[in-house]
C-alpha cells in the first residue's frame, strides 16, 4: 500500500468514526492543534469538534466523498481535495443534505497519519 492509499484508507476511517460518534477512535484521527473550519464559519479545534460530535451538536447521519484527488507533499503531508454531500440530522431529527467541497491536511504525526486542517465550502 502506498501513502496515497494509506492516507484515504485513514480518511475513510475517519469518516466512520464521524458517523459513530466514536469519541475513542475520533482521537486518534486529528492532531492536537486541530483547526476545522465549517461551512457556516465555525472554528472547531480537536477538543470542541469532537465534544460537539459527542453530544450530537454535529450529528451527521452519513458523509459519501467523491472525486478525492490526494497530493503528497514530501513524506510528510498530504492534502486531500474532493466533494462530499453530508448526512446531517437536524435538532427536530430531520435529516438535511449538505453538498461541499472540502480541502483536507494530513500530516505524519506519532507515526501515522493524522488530519491537521480542514475547511469546507456548500456547492449549493
Amino acid at each position: 500500500m502506498n501513502e496515497t492509499e494509506r492516507i484515504l484508507e485513514i480518511d475513510r476511517s475517519r469518516i466512520e468514526a464521524m458517523v459513530a460518534a466514536d469519541e475513542e477512535a475520533l482521537e486518534c484521527f486529528f492532531t492536537a492543534d486541530l483547526t476545522y473550519a465549517h461551512t457556516n464559519g465555525v472554528l472547531d479545534t480537536k477538543a470542541t469538534l469532537i465534544d460537539k460530535i459527542r453530544t450530537g451538536a454535529y450529528d451527521y447521519a452519513g458523509i459519501e466523498t467523491d472525486e478525492i484527488l490526494v497530493k503528497t507533499i514530501g513524506d510528510e503531508i498530504g492534502v486531500l481535495t474532493g466533494t462530499a454531500v453530508l448526512a446531517v440530522r437536524t435538532s427536530t431529527g430531520k435529516t438535511v443534505e449538505v453538498p461541499i467541497r472540502f480541502t483536507s491536511v494530513y500530516v505524519h504525526d506519532d507515526a501515522r497519519w493524522k488530519m491537521t486542517a480542514w475547511q469546507s465550502t456548500r456547492t449549493e
